[in-house]
């Protein structure tokens, strides 16, 4: 750790409906402490029933900080979410309480645990085009042998084939003079600016799946399709926004739009919504350093984590 901050800062993750905002909470009144949130789509005012956000009455008792801080239709990056999280982290632990981020956007987590610097590569529409006018699906192979050349470890990923990755690859090096590579050892060069302990909830994926098909009902029973109907009519654009991506939003518009029946789009909610589940599953596998909580955020979960911080 690069940093002199000694103070100890937990970190729940997990997939999607494995009740980690409910853990953060009980443990968070336990020990004294702020929750940072670490999802992409709590970050949006007004997308409330959606994305699970904790109630006004819970952020009443327990302050959280990364929840309804931008408009619908603005956008946010994850070198944003970075520079502000780090900032309410060291707020918290300024004054003499602890810290739990809590949540289950991989990108957010590792940008907090790796202390990611972000090397910034900016779209340059004349480069871009350059580029896509230069390689082609004939060329392919011969700008694949020169970014094998440029970066070994890249070429490895990129297949021949995949055209836009190897654009992409060009693109930004032309822009910024560095390989995907050189990039990411640069991105990683600092580490962590805190001492993380951080826990995993991998509950039993076919009562997750059973879980995830509840809170599908409860969003609707909770009024979602009114709460999707008031934002497309106070932002008229929103459908092209980033926070439009979150799941159940597009597929409850496409509802009001009549193309689709409620059983219909609650199906396609789950089914999408356990595909979400699958992708988070393998991103926080990857991280070996987590301690892993076979179950779901209950009484047991938050038992074993007291017993790892000897409270």
């Amino acid at each position: 750790m690069n940093s002199d901050q000694s103070d100890q800062v937990i970190v729940i993750c997990g997939p999607t409906a494995s009740g980690k905002s409910g853990l953060a909470v009980e443990l968070a009144k336990l020990i004294n402490a702020e929750i940072v949130s670490a999802d992409s789509m709590q970050i949006y005012r007004e997308l409330d029933i959606g994305t699970a956000k904790v109630s006004a009455e819970i952020q009443a008792v327990i302050y959280h900080h990364m929840i309804d801080i931008i408009e619908p239709d603005q956008t946010y990056s994850v070198a944003q979410y970075s520079k502000a999280a780090t900032a309410a982290i060291r707020e918290i632990l300024a004054k003499d309480k602890s810290v739990i981020i809590c949540g289950g956007t991989g990108q957010y987590i590792n940008a907090l645990l790796d202390g990611l610097i972000f090397i910034d590569t900016p779209v340059n529409h004349s480069v871009r085009t350059e580029i896509n006018q230069k390689i082609t699906a004939d060329n392919a192979l011969n700008w694949h042998l020169k970014l094998r050349k440029l970066d070994k470890q890249a070429g490895l990923r990129i297949a021949v084939n995949d055209l836009r990755r190897i654009r992409r690859f060009f693109e930004v090096y032309q822009t910024t003079g560095l390989t995907q590579t050189q990039i990411y050892e640069k991105s990683h060069a600092k580490g962590p600016d805190f001492n993380f302990l951080s826990f995993y909830l991998y509950p039993d994926r076919q009562q997750l799946y059973t879980r995830i098909n509840q809170r599908t009902e409860e969003m609707f029973a909770s009024g979602l399709v009114e709460e999707v109907r008031n934002i497309l009519n106070k932002y008229p654009l929103i459908r092209k926004a980033q926070s439009f991506q979150a799941i159940g939003y597009k597929e409850t518009a496409s509802y009001l739009d009549g193309k689709s029946d409620l059983g219909t789009i609650k199906k396609r909610i789950e089914q999408v919504t356990r595909n979400y589940a699958k992708r988070q599953f393998t991103w926080f596998n990857a991280r070996k350093e987590l301690n892993v909580i076979n179950d779901f955020g209950n009484l047991n979960s938050l038992e074993q984590i007291l017993n790892m911080l000897e409270y």
